[in-house]
């Protein structure tokens, strides 16, 4: 082999390594105005508690089309917080995971400025669930 072709061989390798090691896991954050509801009351209906044991959760939702994108959590302290302050909206950030240039997970990052996660890092534990409430003749919504 010419000199010229094996430079050229582990030229394109280094590209082709660069590009996935880049797009293989990441995260990126995304930021919401979101509105806030209490004890479960969602503006479509009741978000209930995971277990029988559990409180209504604090349920953070956006409304897209006459659809709903929603996170629901238990945390009490930030819950408190929250509803002493009364704010209709607040700003919620969430960590995208993306593997290989698709998009995957997602985690609350931080809710009204209180983080709760740095990418994979937990910084308060909360349980949380979410997803999507179809309405109308909406098309399925690519939530956070």
């Amino acid at each position: 082999m010419s000199l010229l072709l094996c430079a050229t061989i582990v030229l394109l390798s280094l590209i082709v390594v660069s590009v996935i090691g880049c797009n293989w896991n990441r995260v990126s954050v995304r930021r919401y105005e979101m509105g806030v509801a209490f004890d479960g009351r969602a503006p479509w209906g009741e978000v209930g508690p995971e277990s029988e044991s559990d409180h209504a959760p604090t349920v953070l939702y956006r409304k897209v089309g006459e659809s709903y994108c929603y996170t629901a959590f238990q945390l009490p302290g930030l819950r408190d917080r929250l509803e002493r302050e009364k704010k209709p909206y607040v700003t919620v950030e969430y960590n995208v995971f993306t593997h290989l240039g698709r998009e995957g997970r997602y985690t609350l990052r931080s809710v009204d400025g209180v983080r709760l996660a740095d990418g994979n890092k937990v910084l308060q534990k909360t349980e949380e669930s979410g997803g999507q409430i179809l309405l109308a003749d909406d098309e399925s919504l690519s939530c956070p």
